[in-house]
């Protein structure tokens, strides 16, 4: 009986380390490469925002005169500043000033696309300084809303937790990166693992302890920490559009589903638009997505 316990004592440590390495391999080593698109042309003044250690935060600044209130918005991987003209082209309109963010000049060329379909916490940071100089540029008593797709969600949602200042955040396509994990390791464990000792179904149990190994090795090795969005989730946070496509392939229905079990159902408010993907709602639900925005933040 000894003897077996300690082998199979053994065995888990052995796959513990083994398929923890695997699944934070998988994650580290993917690279974003968006479509290639013309080069971006948007309304806006430029402007650089200085973060704490001296380094340039690129901007766009559209001044709404006598406006009180902000929107804030943040891209998605592969975009950039002028990416706001795609999903939050109505906006200016509502009387609001809006000042679109730039992540991706932060990253270096030797990390251009490396992770970045993942949020961090470094973004975060870059975020709230951004909020932090709109409250100087515009007014200290500015009321800031915060709109971010796909990682540019995660990101607006992590920053909403940290400063008074922001009211809302819009987040269309916000995601968690264990949950992606955990959708992996469903798909893949039968394929990889030996010996299969679950077949096609791994318990939920197992499934939840690589993925929080995964994520937790995935940081340790890209020296990055991840935004994790369920934890964020369970806290008190603004009022939170969510806004996702039916037939969203990155993030479908069980893992918005899993959001919505993990989140504050007092705090969110949810569009699914029919028939459209990852990033697609604004393109095929354009007129229920413009209506459902501006009704949020004439509420919020």
């Amino acid at each position: 009986m000894l003897f077996a316990a300690l082998v199979v004592g053994a065995y888990g440590v052995w796959a513990a380390f083994k398929y923890t390495r695997l699944i934070a391999n998988i994650f580290v080593s993917l690279v974003y490469r968006p479509a290639d698109e013309l080069p971006l042309v948007s309304r806006g003044e430029k402007v650089n925002i200085l973060d704490s250690s001296d380094r340039e935060i690129e901007g766009l600044l559209l001044e709404c005169q006598g406006a009180s209130r902000a929107v804030i918005f943040c891209h998605e991987s592969g975009g950039a500043k002028e990416s706001w003209e795609k999903y939050a082209y109505f906006v200016p309109a509502l009387g609001y000033h809006l000042l679109s963010v730039d992540f991706e000049n932060g990253r270096g060329e030797e990390g251009k696309n490396s992770l970045s379909q993942w949020p961090t916490r470094e973004d975060v940071e870059r975020l709230l300084v951004a909020v932090r100089w709109a409250k100087k540029a515009l007014g200290p008593d500015i009321k800031i809303a915060l709109f971010g797709v796909s990682n540019g969600a995660d990101i607006a949602f992590a920053a909403s937790l940290e400063d008074p200042s922001v009211r809302a955040v819009v987040a269309d396509g916000l995601f968690s990166m264990k949950e992606i994990f955990r959708d992996y390791i469903r798909k893949w464990a039968p394929v990889l693992v030996r010996p299969n000792f679950f077949g096609e179904n791994t318990p939920d149990w197992v499934v939840h302890l690589f993925a929080g190994l995964g994520f937790w090795y995935s940081q340790r090795r890209s020296g990055r920490r991840f935004v994790d969005v369920e934890d964020l989730m369970r806290k008190p946070h603004p009022p939170t559009l969510m806004i996702y496509g039916e037939t969203d392939d990155y993030i479908p229905s069980s893992h918005r589903e899993f959001l919505g079990r993990a989140g504050r159902s007092d705090s969110v408010k949810w569009l699914v638009v029919p028939g459209a993907g990852h990033n697609e709602s604004v393109i095929l639900g354009r007129e229920s997505y413009e209506k459902e925005i501006m009704d949020f933040l004439g509420r919020v």
